[in-house]
């Protein structure tokens, strides 16, 4: 079964709302985690904030190293009694800063947010930290939508609470390594699956597990149908009940985000390659929009995490 022993939650004191931080104590909680709270002196992009609800006189004492340690101290001091956490003080540039801090205490999940207008430069730092992490990133836009709740109550019909999530595929190996961790994920957690396939041409359509809809004599001849097999080979005996298959034709990052918003997913789990941007239809370009697209968290998972 899947384990998180450490999440690291870069945090620059910003206005942003309180609800991020939450998100971090509740994956903590959620799988009985030690949160880490990392923050950079040097000054911070917003595309790397997670946020206290401190008002502008704090932040102007977070200019030094003694006035962030302090107000972390602070920090450390509200937190639930049931969450084990700690602080760690940086000083350089924030992408290197966040990604040497991830490899020193070894974490599972690093958790960002990022917030306002795509530029060349406004998510460069949640962009290098996805590219370049040795785990799993999840990030959160900052919208006004809740992000995460793993201890939300949607039941199915067994009586069991479930939270959707929606998991892309390209039905390459490198992104074998995202569904895998989904599922891994399911076992841990109540989770509804949501396998996504986008084609670039063709209809739209929806399909449920063991409906079978008529079969051409050459199966292959239909790429709907094709993709629906594959889909269906991914899934795992255990977790055929609450697992979905979704087929869509259009832009990658539209198609993500717009099925999430549709399905009210809690999050997304994508693919992303421990050594450079996405790959396949999950490109550079696909990323970046998929961050300003979607409402809800995005887990972005390195080809190289083990399930």
């Amino acid at each position: 079964m899947l384990q998180i022993h450490k999440v690291l939650c870069p945090i620059d004191f910003s206005d942003l709302n309180i609800r991020e931080l939450e998100l971090a104590v509740d994956v903590c909680r959620s799988f009985n985690a030690r949160l880490i709270l990392h923050h950079n002196v040097h000054v911070s992009p917003l595309g790397a904030s997670t946020s206290w609800m401190w008002q502008q006189e704090h932040r102007e004492k977070a200019d030094d190293e003694d006035g962030a340690a302090g107000l972390l101290r602070d920090i450390l001091a509200e937190l639930p009694l049931d969450i084990d956490a700690e602080a760690r003080l940086s000083n350089g540039l924030a992408a290197p800063s966040i990604l040497q801090v991830e490899e020193q205490t070894q974490a599972d999940l690093v958790i960002l947010a990022t917030r306002g207008a795509s530029t060349d430069d406004h998510n460069s730092v949640t962009e290098k930290v996805i590219a370049h992490a040795h785990c799993p990133v999840l990030v959160w836009r900052g919208t006004e939508r809740e992000p995460l709740r793993l201890a939300r109550e949607q039941r199915d019909d067994a009586g069991d609470r479930l939270l959707d999530v929606l998991v892309p595929t390209d039905l390459t190996p490198s992104s074998q390594a995202a569904v895998a961790y989904s599922f891994d994920l399911a076992r841990a957690l109540p989770l509804r699956l949501h396998l996504l396939h986008v084609l670039t041409a063709g209809r739209s359509v929806w399909v449920l597990p063991g409906v079978s809809p008529s079969m051409p004599a050459d199966p292959d001849a239909d790429p709907f149908l094709s993709a629906r097999r594959d889909l269906e080979a991914l899934i795992p005996d255990d977790l055929r009940d609450r697992t979905r298959l979704h087929l869509d034709t259009g832009d990658p990052a539209e198609q993500i985000a717009e099925t999430a918003r549709r399905l009210d997913v809690s999050c997304i789990v994508m693919g992303a390659h421990a050594r450079g941007l996405l790959r396949g239809p999950f490109t550079h370009d696909t990323s970046r929009d998929l961050l300003q697209r979607a409402e809800c968290p995005v887990w972005f998972v390195p080809e190289a995490t083990a399930a």
